[in-house]
């Protein structure tokens, strides 16, 4: 047992020493332009993935419904979110392109389906590290953040004519 136990040791050491010398030669190119590797991708996706679910389960989804709530979601969304994630009849804008990984497009149903309201509202509070997703819960209420979450479960029913009018009320066309 001491021998199986000595054995992995030595093979975490060595897999240490293999990152170690990787990041430290330089060889990972971290351009944003450069995909990652496929087994780089799996681990940075795996480890978003679970950290979301992880650290989202102690928040309590606060009641997303009314107009009023929706009303107080759609600036903040329209001014800050909206430019990377797009919005109904409207793209991203161009400076995404060059972004990686690509911020997901919103309004899109599979996208919305993928996450809790807890997960959601966890992420626009938070953001992620080495990507262009800030964390707005530093200049935003818990009821801001709640109701951009509640704005965006909307997002995948609205009609481009429908998001033009509440920008319109807001007097932001």
């Amino acid at each position: 047992m001491k021998s199986l136990f000595r054995s992995f040791l030595v093979i975490i050491g060595l897999g240490m020493l293999a990152g170690a010398a990787l990041i430290w030669s330089g060889l990972y190119n971290v351009a944003a332009d450069d995909p990652h590797w496929k087994a780089t991708l799996w681990l940075v996706n795996e480890a978003r993935e679970r950290s979301v679910e992880a650290h989202s389960r102690g928040v309590i989804a606060q009641p997303l419904q009314g107009e009023s709530i929706l009303d107080r979601g759609f600036p903040h969304f329209n001014e800050t979110c909206r430019l990377c994630h797009g919005g109904p009849g409207l793209s991203p804008l161009e400076f995404t392109q060059g972004l990686y990984p690509k911020p997901p497009f919103f309004p899109s149903r599979e996208v919305q389906q993928e996450l809790s309201d807890s997960e959601l509202y966890w992420i626009i509070k938070h953001g992620f590290k080495m990507t262009g997703m800030p964390s707005f819960g530093v200049t935003n209420s818990e009821e801001d953040l709640w109701a951009i979450v509640a704005f965006m479960r909307r997002l995948p029913t609205l009609s481009p004519s429908e998001y033009q009018a509440m920008a319109q009320r807001a007097g932001k066309s």
